[in-house]
């Protein structure tokens, strides 16, 4: 394997979507497509900010892995920014072998570049092997985590 993570181009963007559709979201009912020339307004609002950063792992020139760091300044005692991961997904091939690890290794690397004091992440409570899979990386379970979707009132 000829592995290499790198921030997302818009030339990658049919296949980070493809792999999207592997997370399972049983937890949430299936939303509707937002549609490319929506997904193509978010991806170069993400590009053109520097406290976000979509990675994607290629492996001879397929996109094979994907997460996105957020990081998220903080009004506290210290104010020092933190980092939060969301949709990490590795191809069902190619899972096991390493493309999970060079992805959080390279968000680790840019949380660290951007003086977070955390990177955290949330997974649903059913993906067992994901979690299997944080923890030999050193992941610790800190904290429950809890989710609504938004409704007005």
């Amino acid at each position: 394997m000829n592995l290499i993570v790198r921030a997302a181009t818009e030339a990658d963007l049919p296949r980070v979507v493809e792999l999207l559709d592997q997370i399972d979201e049983s937890m949430y009912p299936r939303r509707d497509d937002a549609g490319q020339a929506a997904r193509l307004s978010v991806f170069r609002r993400i590009a053109a900010d520097p406290l976000q950063h979509l990675l994607v792992a290629e492996d001879d020139g397929r996109t094979v892995g994907t997460v996105h760091l957020i990081v998220i300044r903080h009004f506290s005692r210290t104010c020092k920014p933190s980092g939060l991961l969301e949709s990490m997904v590795v191809a069902e091939a190619y899972r096991r072998k390493g493309v999970g690890a060079a992805l959080l290794r390279e968000a680790q690397r840019l949380a660290l570049e951007a003086g977070c004091y955390k990177l955290a992440l949330s997974s649903n409570l059913a993906r067992r092997g994901a979690h299997r899979f944080y923890s030999r990386l050193g992941w610790k379970r800190t904290h429950y985590g809890f989710s609504v979707e938004p409704t007005a009132r």
